[in-house]
């Protein structure tokens, strides 16, 4: 029997350099269905381990999931060297690998809070990667006392458990999570460790990453930290796949310096005790102590900007190694938010600026934006001054009560306020939420925004779920005031189109009016008209230039005015 992984490499007093103890963390699997009988190893070396995974079905990714969980945990109680443990833990990462893609399938950019399938899948995915995290880790302590067979692959066996730490950073962004303080700790010791036993820079091979470039512990080290601080939750799923694709060819431009190096542009702070990754600071902090490690950005940025030039000026992004399956537009896009987390410095936020309040939010797309600013629910046939029998039929029974909204109830349940709070800075806003809501958050859907004063539009940039429970949303709000309106489209054809839900956002000093529509409705030149509502609200034409942001659920447009 192995030590359990608490009491494993556990307590390692590293050299005079570091004078720091490593502590790694206790390793939490979640628990799966189980079957009535219990769980025998199948095999005893990788040799047999390859020739039961051939014989393996997968026409049941659930039922091939438990087999794989269920051999690595009985791997982890198994008495085998160490050398075997992680001959394998190579074979088992390929299936690990397939289940994480196919669960991913499930949970993956997913809506928040997530619903019991999405956040069951994710638990699965989390609990896999850490059952095959725990063979390398059992490895760990053989490692260190100088285990002769270990000694000719040492920087492999670190260099793959860093790589599955990097992977679970991965699923925890793919799942809307912060990754948990524990995995940091973890990972940090797995790096530290490296360093003790001078294989940081050890060049290794891997197969399941065929185009990586200088693949070692530290570029898979700077991997996992420069991921964490691309800030996976407010990139969408083709985002984190592209980053991740990309920075195994980059990350190895960051080295983790253990001293102080000079330099005139950001850098990035990592500290091997801490319980998170890495740090973007103006200049190194004063107060840093021996397990701080210091990464210099400037080489990667480059490389990052110098693409971004080349596409403006036409270049292919597969002739740039972006890919041949990604268009100028998205990498563009996710290259300048790449410049702005590793490299560009925000703003500090001004506590006398930022007001802490209650905010209400709504979600619910342009129907549910009409209605909290109108009062009223959107129906196209009213104002087409159209009824069914029905409706007719209906009317007629209200008598006087000519303004009768039928649907208001329905709405008020359906396009409910919810209750957060947070910050509010001009134009961004950061908010949280403790406990259940009614409505499900996803990266740029529309939200409309209610305070004391009044009600405002925006849409998502980051969603979170923290390790307290709370769930987190970040907001970009429009600045101009918006009017709801009703608008169609202009056309000589007989097939009259039907009125659509629409919103302007009146110019500001900084921007001009914009109108916002329902998603994939944008044309260039397209001619739509305001359908009135009364002669105080005459009718207007306007003319669409210029895609200015596609949402989720809906369209920000430019628009010229036909008098």
């Amino acid at each position: 029997m192995i030590d359990p992984p608490s009491e494993r490499l556990l307590r390692l007093q590293p050299g005079p350099t570091l004078g720091r103890k490593i502590v790694t963390k206790e390793l939490m699997l979640t628990q799966t269905q189980t079957s009535s009988e219990p769980t025998v190893l199948a095999f005893t070396d990788a040799d047999s381990c390859a020739a039961w995974l051939r014989a393996a079905s997968l026409t049941s990714i659930p039922r091939h999931y438990e087999a794989i969980l269920g051999q690595l945990k009985c791997l982890a109680e198994a008495e085998i060297s160490p050398r075997e443990r992680a001959r394998i833990a190579e074979v088992l990462r390929e299936p690990v690998m397939f289940l994480h893609t196919e669960l991913a399938r499930r949970y993956a950019g997913k809506p928040q809070p997530a619903s019991e399938r999405e956040h069951e899948a994710a638990e699965q995915a989390i609990a896999l990667w850490r059952a095959l995290w725990a063979q390398y880790s059992a490895c760990l302590k053989p490692l260190l006392e100088g285990d002769p067979q270990l000694e000719g692959v040492k920087a492999k066996v670190l260099q793959r458990g860093i790589w599955v730490g990097k992977q679970l950073i991965i699923v925890h962004g793919l799942a809307r999570r912060l990754p948990a303080p524990a995995d940091w700790q973890e990972l940090h010791a797995y790096y530290r460790l490296a360093e003790i036993l001078e294989s940081t820079g050890t060049a290794v091979s891997d197969e399941l990453v065929p185009s990586a470039i200088g693949l070692s512990c530290y570029s898979t080290y700077c991997h996992a930290l420069l991921l964490d601080l691309a800030d996976l939750c407010a990139m969408s799923v083709r985002q984190i796949e592209l980053t991740d694709r990309w920075l195994a060819m980059w990350a190895r431009k960051v080295f983790p310096y253990a001293q102080e190096r000079e330099t005139e542009g950001p850098v990035i702070v990592i500290d091997l005790d801490a319980a998170g990754g890495a740090t973007l600071f103006p200049v190194a902090p004063d107060n840093a102590g021996e397990s701080t490690r210091y990464g210099y950005p400037a080489k990667l940025v480059t490389s990052v900007r110098g693409r971004l030039k080349r596409l403006g000026s036409g270049a292919n992004p597969a002739d740039l190694q972006l890919g041949h399956d990604v268009s100028v537009e998205a990498c563009s896009a996710l290259l300048c938010h790449l410049d702005q987390r590793w490299y560009v410095l925000s703003l500090k936020r001004n506590p006398a600026a930022e007001s802490q309040s209650d905010l209400e939010l709504c979600a619910g797309g342009l129907g549910a934006a009409y209605f909290r600013i109108v009062g009223r629910t959107f129906k196209s046939q009213d104002l087409l001054g159209r009824l069914s029998y029905q409706g007719t039929q209906h009317l007629a029974t209200l008598g006087a009560l000519t303004d009768y909204d039928r649907d208001k109830d329905d709405a008020e349940k359906s396009w409910a306020w919810e209750h957060w709070h947070g910050g509010d800075e001009g134009t961004m806003a950061s908010v949280r939420r403790t406990g259940a809501g009614q409505h499900r958050w996803h990266l740029d859907q529309m939200v409309i925004v209610r305070d004391q004063d009044r009600v405002r539009c925006g849409y998502i940039t980051r969603v979170a779920l923290e390790n307290q429970g709370d769930l987190a949303v970040m907001l970009k709000l429009w600045r101009g005031a918006p009017a709801a309106i009703a608008v169609r489209p202009s056309t000589t054809m007989l097939v009259e189109e039907s009125p659509v839900p629409a919103l302007m956002l009146a110019e500001t000093p900084d921007e001009q009016a914009c109108l916002i529509q329902p998603p994939r409705t944008f044309s260039a030149g397209r001619m739509l008209h305001s359908v009135s509502s009364g002669p105080e609200r005459p009718e207007r034409r306007f003319r669409l230039t210029r895609l200015g942001q596609r949402g989720a659920d809906f369209e920000r447009v430019a628009f010229e005015e036909i008098n």
